[in-house]
């Protein structure tokens, strides 16, 4: 008996292991969990982002030309100036002595030349009377010429060094705020071989410019005009606009990495924005308000772990007529059914439009078989326009046996995250499945608005 009993058990254990293993290759072997996410209606919002520096539109570095030791300083940190408004006073005593001694040199030139002329005259009268030499004459008319240009010499050193002079008062060249002052009282500045700054005066406060930094790979897709938005650290929960103004054709090159200077124009009238703050902006290259809204994971999606190309790059919907003989029920129509049902929350009603129709303006796209995740970022360097033709998609919903149906559409704008859905028969509020898992697994709940899935049906989570 216990002899006959073994042999009950191990084959019972043999038939128990043939079983499993033969189960995946029977009908209904495999059990699907399938994960879903919600069709929605919302803004889609292409930019690039960087980020940049706050800075004043005209900043004027007050320096000076001689050197000397500074005396008096009337302009301090955020002083409002004006412009011919005195800001630095340099010691004065060495230019007054110069400009004392070059007025006596020219009043002793001045008279060198008035006794210069009188001995020309009477030489004049001299030859004249035929009691002088013609070499007496020229060598008088010599000296006064000579008497002359010292004169004038003179007068330009008097000029060269009232001018000095007048430069130990530093006046304000413009109207605006002081942001900077790198001297203070008794510091002896040098012009020796370059004009030292003294004071930084920023021209308007109420205009400044953001200095951002943006990839070469943005550049393509950014002009003067576009509309910008940026926040700074100071004023969390705040955001402030801008326009871009200009794309500065210098590029900056560092480990081989080449960025170049965009500058964004920002109204400071209330003055919160102060010079230097760090900025982080976002320049808008589409927008598109209330939007019925595809996860591109629906897209990507197809049944059994296969994938399409995204939405909007050559090949993207080629797997609608890839797929063309899935099971029966496929189509608009099926999901169409499936709403009917009410199972899953998939399907718009049966009197939506059918992608693909007769007349609908799909263009034709040849699949280039790539199927790279990498093709999403080739999507985002294209701008779209909302008059552009859509392209062709495929999504999967849940149909009454709770296989996949699929559901043609027709596409328009990416993100990279959510896609524009043109047409086709999908609604908002609609289930579209993003990914399955086999042999049991459980599928859960994503953004937006919960989920559903099925494993061998229908079944909410």
């Amino acid at each position: 008996m216990k002899k006959r009993a073994k042999i009950l058990i191990l084959t019972g254990a043999l038939a128990g292991a043939l079983l499993l293993v033969l189960r995946p290759f029977g009908e209904d072997a495999p059990d699907t969990s399938y994960r879903t996410q919600r069709v929605i209606n919302n803004q889609l919002r292409i930019a690039v982002s960087a980020t940049g520096t706050l800075n004043p539109v005209r900043v004027v570095s007050v320096g000076t030309q001689i050197s000397g030791t500074i005396r008096e300083i009337a302009a301090d940190w955020n002083d409002q100036v004006k412009e011919g408004q005195l800001l630095v006073k340099l010691d004065d005593e060495l230019f007054r002595a110069k400009v004392l001694m070059s007025e006596a040199n020219l009043a002793s030139a001045e008279s060198q030349l008035e006794l210069a002329r009188i001995r020309h005259a009477r030489q004049e009268r001299l030859f004249a009377a035929g009691s002088s030499p013609r070499e007496e004459l020229d060598t008088a008319a010599a000296n006064l010429a000579m008497a002359e240009a010292a004169v004038a010499q003179s007068r330009a050193q008097l000029a060269q060094d009232r001018y000095n002079l007048d430069n130990t008062s530093i006046l304000s060249p413009v109207d605006g705020v002081v942001i900077n002052r790198a001297v203070d009282v008794g510091q002896t500045v040098a012009a020796s071989f370059q004009t030292p700054t003294l004071i930084d005066i920023a021209q308007d406060l109420s205009k400044m410019q953001i200095d951002a930094s943006f990839a070469e790979a943005d550049i393509g897709r950014l002009s003067p005009g576009l509309s910008a938005t940026f926040t700074v650290d100071a004023y969390p929960g705040s955001t402030f606009r801008g326009a871009l103004r200009q794309i500065r054709l210098n590029p900056t090159v560092n480990s081989n990495v080449v960025t170049y200077n965009v500058v964004v124009d920002v109204d400071n009238r209330d003055l919160r924005l102060l010079p230097g703050m760090t900025a982080y902006v976002d320049i808008e290259l589409y927008r598109e308000d209330d939007a019925i809204l595809i996860p591109n994971a629906a897209l990507n999606y197809r049944p059994g772990g296969g994938a399409a190309l995204p939405p909007g790059l050559p090949g993207a919907g080629a797997g609608a007529e890839a797929d063309a003989g899935d099971r029966a029920g496929a189509g608009p129509a099926g999901a169409a059914d499936a709403a009917s049902a009410g199972q899953g929350g998939a399907g718009p009603a049966a009197d939506g439009p059918e992608a693909g129709a007769a007349g609908d303006p799909v263009p034709e796209v040849a699949d280039d078989g790539s199927g790279e995740a990498s093709s999403l970022a080739l999507a985002a360097l294209v701008i779209p326009k909302k008059d552009d033709p859509p392209g062709r998609g495929r999504a999967y919903v849940l149909g009454r046996d709770g296989r996949p149906v699929p559901v043609d559409i027709l596409t328009g704008a990416t993100d990279l995250r959510y896609t524009v859905v043109r047409g086709g028969a999908l609604k908002p509020g609609d289930m579209v499945i993003t990914s399955e898992s086999a042999n049991g697994g459980e599928a859960q709940g994503t953004l937006f608005g919960g989920s559903g899935g099925a494993r061998g049906g229908p079944r909410p989570f």
